[in-house]
């Protein structure tokens, strides 16, 4: 028999024949273009390969992968629901190639994390400087979120740690504290408010605002501030790059509520930080492994680096 729900396949009887990654490949083009003739030509095949290839995949699995109705082509019920296991399955396989690549090319391992943008260049960077001379032939490989995400990639191995600063108790998961960041205000320099030494809620939801995507520290920080004020900010833009809204301020369309150390990472001219009154709102970033995982010696070196640059948490 076959089930699925949500990320979780389980192949029973005949279907336990290997998956063919180019199959694979070809229902995920055509989910994401819509179009038999647009993913053929994406992936430099003729399109009777790409029914092909579905058509087979299909028969393995003995499921519709894809449905056309007055909505067009798309994934049927039971492709939408394999599709995360699918993007996973290629995903691993890529790993596997690009290790094999670099161990061409003299690479002893890659070890790949998940970090915040800000913590990743502040921190990770100086952490991997600190262990290069010991570990020349070794690659960091980071992947810069800090959402959930990030805890699904831990858990199914495609990263070796993140490090997060929403993290939540999780079955099989383990937490580890390394630094800590309180909340400010950046704005122009030429905001009315910007010689202020701290601002209250009053005065941050007075200004246009430059928000972040929902998940996000700042977003969850505005939030807060919103609620307890009872009033909604002016929204100007919602970012997800910390430099793109950065420029926006400089320009000063707006101010951003965001963790001192984002702050840090972005000084530029004509940008100030002004800490907030509330000192409650503070951001705890912390390493995030797997129950099962092993780390090397490499990954030893740069986390205890990472411990010695931590704050009193």
């Amino acid at each position: 028999m076959f089930h699925y729900s949500g990320d979780d396949v389980l192949i029973a009887g005949s279907r336990r024949e290997e998956l063919s990654v180019r199959r694979v490949r070809s229902v995920l083009a055509v989910a994401e273009h819509r179009s038999f003739s647009v993913a053929a030509k994406v992936l430099g095949l003729t399109q009777p390969a790409v029914s092909q290839h579905i058509k087979q995949l299909e028969e393995q699995l003995e499921i519709s992968l894809l449905v056309r109705d007055k909505e067009g082509l798309r994934l049927s019920p039971g492709g939408a629901a394999l599709l995360p296991a699918f993007r996973r399955f290629l995903s691993s396989n890529g790993a596997i190639l690009d290790q094999l690549a670099s161990l061409g090319r003299g690479t002893l391992q890659i070890l790949r994390i998940a970090s915040p943008a800000s913590y990743a260049a502040l921190s990770v960077a100086s952490a991997f400087q600190s262990v290069r001379e010991r570990f020349p032939n070794h690659i960091l490989d980071i992947s810069e979120i800090d959402d959930e995400e990030s805890f699904q990639l831990v858990r199914d191995g495609d990263i070796d740690f993140a490090i997060t600063s929403v993290f939540v108790p999780s079955p099989g998961l383990r937490f580890e504290a390394l630094h800590r960041d309180f909340a400010c205000v950046v704005m122009s320099d030429q905001n009315a408010l910007a010689k202020a030494t701290e601002i209250d809620d009053t005065a941050i939801l007075s200004q246009p605002m430059i928000r972040f995507p929902s998940g996000t520290t700042s977003h969850d920080w505005l939030s807060t501030i919103t609620a307890r004020a009872g009033v909604e900010p002016k929204t100007v833009a919602e970012v997800r790059q910390l430099l793109t809204g950065f420029q926006m301020i400089r320009q000063n369309m707006g101010v951003a509520v965001v963790p001192e150390g984002a702050a840090r990472v972005c000084e530029l001219p004509g940008l100030v930080a002004i800490p907030l009154k509330d000192r409650n709102l503070v951001r705890t970033l912390g390493i995030v492994t797997s129950d099962i995982h092993h780390p090397t010696d490499f990954e030893r070196h740069l986390v205890d680096h990472l411990r010695i640059q931590k704050s009193d948490v």
